[in-house]
């Protein structure tokens, strides 16, 4: 990609690969606070719904991408819930495990004005999706890496996808101390597009969090051979950089996240993942890419549940 440019014509894939955990998701919205220790507070809304990487892969699949989900669940209630829910939407379930016994990994998503906080049970979760089977059964044009867990197992994803001809995505999620180690950094060099929210990308490089959005992106991309590199900041929009043969020949660009009546934060960014990529295998220019991650990830919060608001190809065609 030119700084600023069209990306590489990259043909618009029909063959996704989403791998990482899928959580079933509690979400717990419209709290007047967060509570403290010892405390109880009532939430005004609820809803269950496919969490983790179901949520990219549910967002693609309505922009009528091909779609499998690669993870494991447990023979489970919760596992049912996911594994419905993804069914009604079109996903591919081949590479879809069931441990039993086993536990669905459940995240329950509080959601209060101005604040949210998450509760995480990894369970079956956990287990190591086998990718050398998933590449060569699938036939795979892109594979996108949802969550940590992923690269602490396969450290040597890219290159395996790479060789296999499909091109990789990677967005990080949060754990403190996952974020620091040498696997997940390894993926983060490799993979071809990188999508971390800015204290992601903030504890992947050891910056302050009160970096500003435009240095993170740019010692992002600093870290990548080649590749483009996005840092998310919510509703202040997101800034990509594109690493060439040097940093100094890419641009920081930077996209506006458009105004929306905001319900639920919880899995905006997954959104705006989906957004993005649907866009560079259009190949647009990456402020288009930016652009558009920002209007799917804000189309996401209008809603509760992952997502459950996630455009379609006719809604993105016809927004205003």
């Amino acid at each position: 990609m030119t700084p600023g440019g069209a990306t590489p014509l990259t043909p618009t894939p029909t063959r996704v690969v989403v791998i990482g955990p899928v959580y079933c998701d509690l979400v717990f919205g419209d709290l007047a606070r967060l509570p403290e220790w010892g405390e109880e507070v009532f939430a005004e809304r609820f809803a269950v719904a496919p969490g983790g990487s179901a949520i990219t892969a549910i967002a693609l699949a309505r922009l009528g991408h091909r779609v499998s989900l690669a993870a494991t669940v447990g023979h489970d209630a919760l596992g049912d819930v996911v594994r419905h829910g993804l069914a009604a939407e079109g996903v591919d379930l081949s590479w879809v495990a069931l441990r039993a016994p086993g536990t669905t990994p459940v995240t329950a998503a509080l959601t209060a004005a101005h604040d949210r906080a998450f509760a995480t049970y990894l369970g079956a979760g956990g287990d190591a999706v086998d990718v050398a089977a998933v590449l060569a059964g699938s036939d795979a044009e892109h594979v996108h890496v949802a969550g940590f867990p992923t690269a602490l197992a396969q450290p040597t994803l890219a290159a395996r996808a790479h060789e296999h001809g499909a091109t990789v995505s990677f967005d990080p999620g949060w754990d403190e101390r996952a974020l620091t180690l040498p696997a997940v950094r390894t993926l983060v060099r490799e993979a071809d597009v990188v999508l971390p929210n800015r204290l992601e990308a903030a504890r992947l490089l050891g910056a302050p969090d009160d970096v500003t959005s435009a240095d993170l992106v740019t010692r992002l991309a600093t870290l990548r051979p080649r590749g483009i590199s996005v840092v998310k900041a919510g509703g202040d929009g997101a800034w990509g950089a594109v690493t060439g043969g040097a940093v100094a020949d890419g641009a920081v660009l930077h996209a506006q996240a458009p105004n929306v009546m905001a319900l639920d934060p919880t899995g905006a960014g997954d959104v705006f993942d989906a957004g993005f990529l649907d866009a560079w295998w259009e190949g647009v220019t990456l402020e288009h890419c930016l652009a558009r991650g920002c209007w799917f990830g804000a189309r996401a919060t209008t809603a509760y549940g992952g997502a459950s608001a996630a455009p379609t190809r006719m809604e993105w065609e016809a927004r205003a």
